[in-house]
């Protein structure tokens, strides 16, 4: 997330400030703490990290040789070109330039959010966009955006606050790009094309117009921004605004600091919000149910009974027969089906494909060329079945919440599932055909073999008529049934070739199920789990709400009547300092914006 997007607001000058922010949570901590509830301060201090955590992540992608790197470094100075491609370059904010190689975590460690568990590059720069908390990835670009690359760019949007996908103004959107581009926009609804190398093709303007009509025809709305990234780092070094503006590169900066990271400031202060509405509604409750029954101790057992109620209500939300529970097993058994037949379903119509096109030549010729299509083939289709997959899961956490709470809406646990470049890893390629090694010396054997049977049989007849055994009628024959030998058993060794091509195919789509099904099945159960460890934990919250207010209730019809009128001020202060700190919260956020969640 962002904090504030002008300099007076990231020095705390301001109430919106991320300072602001953070004193407001801490005090409302301390009456969490007061209250003796460390469920909620536990809550309220996953929220203070979101807020002190100021990374917004923009991933930048597309296919290689599209001007990525030289654009990053355009956009923010760091020295990204220098690094190489062999992994992402993470370029964040940093007084001085410095580059570095961060190794891929081990064996059991955790690795950083939206990072993935790949080593990276590191570079810093003291840049202004940078500095507001953007941090942008550089991804290794794909040919032809296929194999695990395209995975790997995958694994990383759902932690990704916005997309920048990158092609040059050399030709117009291909269909590998718009195909990827849907993927994108499933999984992270912020995207921005951006037309690179204005400066090398005049022609730029009906790139713009044929990309925006490929993408309209496609149901995207993504905003397309050409630029040219040389044009920006001579205008950077030299000063020169005139030609910044030229080179486009301030309009992206301009767009991705307003609409990007504007946003997701807005997104960051509603959550903020609804965190303190949260806390502060549960540690409210159990003080209206004292202050109910310190004014009315005659409606005293009125109001316990009607708290008890509150409370086995609570409780049968942490049951295992509650209704969110049963929505939660049944949507995630149909989500697994669902991903697991949706998988099956994409790899069949692949092998379709390959064996249509093992049947129109002998595969032997081509097998190599063969064999890459096909890997781009199913990782495409492993890439479509993980986009189904992850936007099934939030789907169904959303049914979860509406069914675990009647009236409003509960927050929904952030979802990711991440990290499917290395999916196929375990999957070995398609094997050899073994008929291939049978060449021309074989066939040629056969041939002659043929042409021997075909001379002495019409030898033999022809000796009838007093012919010589080797005569122009037997040589011929001979010929005849020595080509026609020849091409038989070329037609033969073709579909058994055919033949070993579909085993072989068949064999390897076998292998992709029974991996990429051992993990997608693997990957919907920590979902699962995830929904299940996040619902359960409010139900308990609830529940120890409920309990808290029928205790307090119950104790205060045990006051006597000459101490109830201090213990009656006590807990007006306490609503009173709760009331102040919602108030300060609804101010973070223009009335217009607030999003209740």
């Amino acid at each position: 997330m962002s904090v504030m997007t002008d300099p007076a607001a990231r020095n705390g000058t301001d109430t919106g400030s991320t300072t602001a922010i953070t004193e407001l949570l801490d005090r409302l901590r301390l009456l969490t703490d007061a209250a003796n509830r460390p469920d909620l301060g536990t809550h309220l201090a996953q929220a203070r990290i979101r807020v002190t955590d100021p990374r917004l992540r923009i991933v930048v992608t597309g296919q290689a040789g599209q001007g990525m790197s030289s654009l990053v470094e355009a956009i923010t100075g760091a020295p990204v070109i220098a690094t190489g491609k062999t992994a992402p370059v993470v370029a964040s904010y940093s007084d001085s330039d410095f580059v570095r190689l961060v190794p891929a975590p081990t064996a059991g460690a955790e690795p950083e959010a939206g990072a993935g568990p790949v080593p990276r590059v590191e570079v810093g720069a003291p840049n202004d966009l940078l500095a507001e908390g953007v941090v942008l990835i550089d991804t290794p670009g794909a040919s032809g955006l296929d194999t695990g690359r395209a995975g790997a760019v995958l694994s990383l949007l759902p932690a990704a606050g916005a997309v920048l996908f990158v092609s040059d103004a050399s030709q117009e959107y291909t269909e590998p790009e718009i195909a990827f581009l849907r993927q994108i926009r499933q999984l992270c609804p912020t995207v921005i094309g951006v037309i690179t190398k204005i400066d090398l093709y005049p022609r730029w303007a009906y790139i713009q117009r044929a990309n925006r009509t490929h993408l309209t025809n496609a149901g995207l709305d993504i905003p397309l921004l050409p630029l040219s990234a040389t044009m920006g780092e001579i205008a950077r070094r030299n000063s020169d605004a005139e030609l910044a503006v030229e080179s486009g590169v301030p309009q992206l900066v301009d767009l991705v600091r307003h609409r990007v990271v504007g946003d997701a400031d807005i997104v960051l202060r509603n959550a903020v919000v609804n965190d303190v509405r949260f806390v502060s509604d549960h540690l409210a409750m159990a003080l209206n149910a004292e202050l109910d029954a310190l004014n009315d101790p005659s409606c005293g057992a009125e109001l316990v009974a009607r708290l008890r109620d509150a409370w086995e209500a609570a409780d049968r939300l942490r049951q295992r027969t509650a209704n969110w529970q049963v929505v939660l097993g049944d949507g995630a058994t149909e989500l697994t089906v669902e991903v697991e037949h949706d998988l099956r379903h994409r790899l069949r119509g692949v092998v379709r494909e390959a064996e249509a096109d093992i049947m129109t030549s002998d595969p032997a010729k081509r097998w190599e060329e063969f064999g890459s299509w096909l890997d781009g083939r199913i990782a495409e289709s492993v890439q479509d079945n993980f986009v189904l997959a992850h936007t099934r899961c939030r789907a169904l956490a959303e049914k979860v919440a509406t069914r675990f709470v009647a009236e409003g809406r509960s927050a929904v646990p952030e979802l990711y599932l991440d990290h499917t470049g290395s999916i196929l890893d375990p999957v070995q390629s398609l094997e050899p055909l073994d008929s291939r090694k049978t060449g021309i010396v074989q066939r040629a054997i056969s041939s002659v073999r043929g042409s021997y049977g075909g001379v002495l049989m019409v030898g033999l007849m022809t000796g009838l008529a007093g012919l010589a055994l080797v005569n122009p009628y037997s040589i011929g024959a001979g010929v005849l049934l020595g080509a026609n030998t020849f091409w038989e058993d070329r037609k033969s060794q073709t579909s058994r070739r055919q033949a070993e091509a579909k085993a072989a195919v068949a064999r390897l789509m076998d292998d992709v199920i029974f991996q990429v099904g051992k993990e997608s099945k693997y990957r919907l159960r920590e979902a699962q789990r995830t929904l299940r460890d996040h619902f359960t934990t409010v139900a308990t919250e609830m529940l120890r709400s409920a309990d808290d207010a029928w205790r307090a209730a119950q104790e205060a019809n045990q006051i006597h009547t000459e101490h109830r009128a201090g213990r009656i001020a006590e807990v007006h202060n306490a609503l009173s300092d709760l009331r102040q700190l919602r108030v300060r919260a609804a101010a973070l956020v223009p009335a217009r914006t607030m999003e209740v969640t």
